[in-house]
């Protein structure tokens, strides 16, 4: 069963694990958020009210209102609020694209369908990720003890409605 075991995991390791929304940002950190707010200064005050960023902002209010603070910060502090609030719109814009909206499904998607394993099928070695490769994809692979417990754990991740078709790996062990 080690040997399995290793597989497993080596397999897992192969498709993304992590929900990407928690890498995702839209607000300021708490950290600049509250260096910033130590200023006092209002034109800052007015930057900070821009996030977290909302659905009808325009990117172009974000870029003027930091432009604004250029003379206010010290060098080295404006570039730091820069690059984290171009970070925060790459975030933004990818969030509300197709692609991401689409990922952002299949990561929904994959929690539920991971505690519904958990809970229904504990004694299994299944693992459900996305390609790194093929980010848009959905992956469902492991080891099961039969062809009947395989054919179970296809046909009800099949009825939760994935966003995608899945592509199943599941093989039957010894």
């Amino acid at each position: 069963m080690t040997n399995i075991t290793e597989r497993y995991n080596q397999e897992k390791e192969s498709t993304i694990q992590y929900d990407i929304s928690e890498l995702l940002h839209t607000d300021l950190s708490d950290d600049l958020k509250e260096r910033l707010m130590n200023l006092g200064n209002p034109t800052v005050g007015k930057f900070i009210a821009l996030f977290p960023i909302q659905d009808k902002i325009k990117f172009s209010a974000i870029r003027d209102a930091l432009n604004d603070m250029k003379d206010i910060l010290p060098k080295n502090f404006f570039e730091d609020t820069k690059d984290e609030v171009t970070e925060i719109c790459d975030d933004y814009k990818w969030l509300n694209s197709k692609n991401g909206k689409l990922i952002l499904k299949i990561e929904e998607w994959i929690k539920e369908a991971r505690h519904c394993v958990a809970f229904d099928f504990p004694s299994e070695y299944i693992y459900i990720g996305r390609s790194f490769i093929a980010p848009v994809s959905l992956i469902v692979g492991g080891y099961v003890k039969e062809l009947n417990t395989k054919t179970m754990i296809e046909s009800c991740l099949d009825n939760m409605n994935p966003p995608i078709d899945i592509e199943y790996r599941i093989l039957i062990c010894d």
